[in-house]
């Protein structure tokens, strides 16, 4: 509740906000924030569950048409409890003439079904206000082990569906309470408006443990276009954009290449130096507040840094950019101002080898993102030419971990426009 509430104004003196409920049905929780104090609105589409609860609760109401809408609108005496008995997508914030500077989501978006969950975020962005806070609840379950409602949803998808405009904190993950199973989990979350720190949600994916697609072994397409990336050259620039501690960088430090790299976690970059036994200095760069982690002899080095904080003058010309999965794994808003800087960093005769995953992302969220083959090439248009290396159906994996009907891995080659 004191994160949904938040802090007191003064000693004594309690915060009145204005709180909506979605998809509240005959909760109690509607009196119990209304008993302290706060202004609550509830959204319920069953006309008998929205006067049930009004006679249950031995509340005196009114109750009026809405205009423009088909339903009804239910108004205790006071005019501080009021349920909207309507289509939730369908409430605007004329319609309900106020903006929420609160939100008590308690498995309201996991009734929905998954292919509305983008309108029902943009519905609840309409209606809220700058400074908000939300505390939402999901069910969580392994893929197809439950059809229908509630239906799983996962910590990277709330991540996906609320993160272009909250800071997104995970809080617990408990046991589900009757009438779910007790193997699903709950899953808790408080957010509150502004927009995320990008290298927050990857700094606890590597704490948890949640970094699979982590290998200290060379990609497999780095290998074998290699030499699509080296041209023959023996002594070529790497960049490796959202690293971490990759087998990659360590493969082409011993091919005899220099390596430069990104990574946002520095504990993740600090581990790589130290786990391959490599002589290291470590320097403090306050103003892209992060670290600098070089070899002695100068042909590793990571900056421990959100990917943007970089700058060309401290990467330098590169020749040659693997991209392992990092356009893929930044939000969508992120790319085009990702294609902009990696612009001013690749030299003019750069080779660039870039993976990516096309599904049908109404089912998931990622990450992986889908980035689809229009967007590669609109993305890179305006100075460079993009070709297909190579495409393979990755269905079953994408079935067994993501619940996709398809996926497909499309490797692309990026070169100089030669226009």
């Amino acid at each position: 509740m004191d994160e949904l509430i938040g802090c007191e104004k003064a000693a004594g003196e309690k915060v009145s906000r204005n709180i909506l409920v979605p998809l509240c049905g005959k909760s109690k929780d509607l009196v119990h924030l209304h008993g302290l104090g706060h202004n609550v609105v509830g959204c319920e589409g069953v006309e008998q569950a929205c006067t049930e609860f009004f006679s249950e609760n031995n509340i005196e109401y009114t109750r009026a048409p809405l205009e423009g809408v088909d339903g009804s609108i239910f108004s205790s005496a006071d005019g501080r409890l009021r349920l909207y008995q309507c289509d939730f997508l369908a409430l605007t914030a004329e319609i309900v003439s106020t903006k929420f500077d609160a939100v008590w989501d308690i498995q309201a978006l996991v009734s929905i079904n998954p292919r509305d969950r983008k309108q029902y975020v943009r519905t609840l962005r309409s209606l809220l206000a700058d400074d908000f806070r939300y505390l939402l609840v999901t069910i969580e379950y392994e893929p197809f082990a439950h059809l229908g409602r509630p239906h799983s949803i996962s910590y990277n998808a709330v991540k996906e569906l609320f993160g272009s405009f909250s800071n997104v904190k995970f809080i617990a993950q408990l046991p589900a309470q009757a009438p779910w199973k007790s193997e699903w989990r709950e899953n808790v979350f408080a957010m509150v408006g502004g927009v995320e720190d990008r290298v927050q949600y990857w700094q606890a994916r590597w704490a948890t443990g949640q970094s699979q697609w982590n290998s200290d072994k060379p990609h497999q397409y780095l290998v074998k276009y290699l030499d699509t990336l080296t041209a023959g050259s023996s002594n070529c620039k790497f960049f490796l954009p959202l690293c971490g501690k990759a087998g990659d960088l360590m493969y082409l430090y011993k091919e005899g290449h220099t390596v430069t790299g990104v990574e946002g976690v520095p504990f993740v970059v600090e581990q790589f130096f130290r786990e391959n036994k490599l002589d290291y200095e470590k320097i403090s760069m306050p103003e892209i507040k992060g670290w600098k982690f070089k070899t002695k002899d100068g042909r590793m080095c990571i900056y421990a840094c959100d990917y943007f904080s970089l700058t060309p003058a401290m990467v330098g010309e590169v020749d040659a950019v693997y991209d392992r999965g990092a356009l893929e794994a930044i939000n969508v808003g992120d790319r085009p101002g990702y294609v902009k800087l990696m612009q001013q960093i690749i030299g003019k005769d750069f080779r660039y080898v870039l993976n990516a995953y096309e599904y049908d992302d109404s089912m998931f969220q990622g990450p992986p993102r889908n980035l689809p083959r229009d967007e590669v090439f609109n993305l890179f248009a305006d100075f460079a030419e993009v070709d297909i290396l190579e495409e393979a159906d990755k269905s079953d994996e994408g079935a067994d971990k993501f619940n996709l009907e398809w996926m497909v891995k499309v490797i692309y080659t990026i070169k100089p426009s030669q226009q």
